[in-house]
């Protein structure tokens, strides 16, 4: 991962095959929460430009959503408080325009966002707002 910057590195461990790699599925997700952990380098505008070029991607129809896609938000929702109203309003709509509901497994995440979003306190933020 040498000579990319951190969102490209955020972005390239979500793209990964990790199969193909050989790389069980706990160790793929384990390298993408590690990066979270490091908010020092990964901050709150690194995580956000990756979360958005991937979105982005997504609602083009250029590419699929990554399988830690929502895990990662879910994540993130815990991490990087003053992101929770960029999730809320940009992001988790966007998702929805893009029809993240024809699969089941990323709008489960989805669903879970919403709801960590709706329960957190002092965020001002309401999952009704993303739909």
């Amino acid at each position: 991962l040498k000579g990319l910057t951190g969102c490209e590195q955020l972005v390239f461990l979500h793209k990964m095959d990790f199969q193909a790699a050989g790389l069980p599925q706990k160790r793929y997700l384990d390298a993408i929460r590690l990066c979270l952990d490091h908010e020092e380098i990964f901050t709150d505008s690194l995580v956000m430009s990756a979360l958005d070029h991937m979105s982005g991607t997504f609602l083009t129809g250029q590419e699929k959503l990554p399988l830690a896609f929502m895990r990662t938000i879910i994540l993130v929702c815990s991490k990087h408080e003053s992101l929770h109203s960029w999730i809320c309003h940009t992001l988790l709509p966007r998702l929805v325009e893009g029809k993240i509901y024809e699969d089941r497994r990323q709008w489960e995440g989805w669903m879970r966002c919403a709801k960590i979003l709706e329960n957190s306190t002092g965020s001002g933020v309401s999952s009704a707002d993303a739909i």
